[in-house]
């Protein structure tokens, strides 16, 4: 899936603290394609608010960026005792283009047992 955030770039060369300027806060808008369906780790995985943060942006082409980020998820389920808090790492690459940062998320969810099939 691809996701745009718009910003201007009129042929600019933006250094990784300037693209990390645009994106940071923007990462509200692609907060859940980035985090995506927790169940792959548990039915009970949710994902803590507001804990998605950049680690690193790095140049893998000419105009092409791979970024890596951050986030918390929690487990609770009482039936079998498990209170868990986790950090998970993941990374995105994204496209800088006249109009803006465009982002390649790969979907990650859960299908049901007819969508496997």
């Amino acid at each position: 899936m691809k996701i745009l955030i718009p910003y201007l770039i009129k042929g600019n060369v933006l250094t990784v603290d300037e693209l990390q300027q645009i994106i940071e806060p923007a990462l509200s808008e692609i907060e859940e394609p980035l985090i995506g369906d927790l169940t792959y780790f548990s039915e009970n995985a949710r994902y803590e608010t507001n804990s998605l943060q950049i680690v690193s942006i790095m140049e893998i082409g000419k105009n092409y960026y791979s970024m890596t980020y951050q986030f918390k998820w929690t487990i609770f389920n009482a039936c079998l005792d498990i209170n868990a808090d986790e950090l998970t790492k993941q990374s995105v690459a994204f496209q800088v283009k006249p109009d803006g940062l465009e982002f390649d998320i790969i979907d990650c969810f859960k299908g049901s047992a007819s969508e496997e099939l």
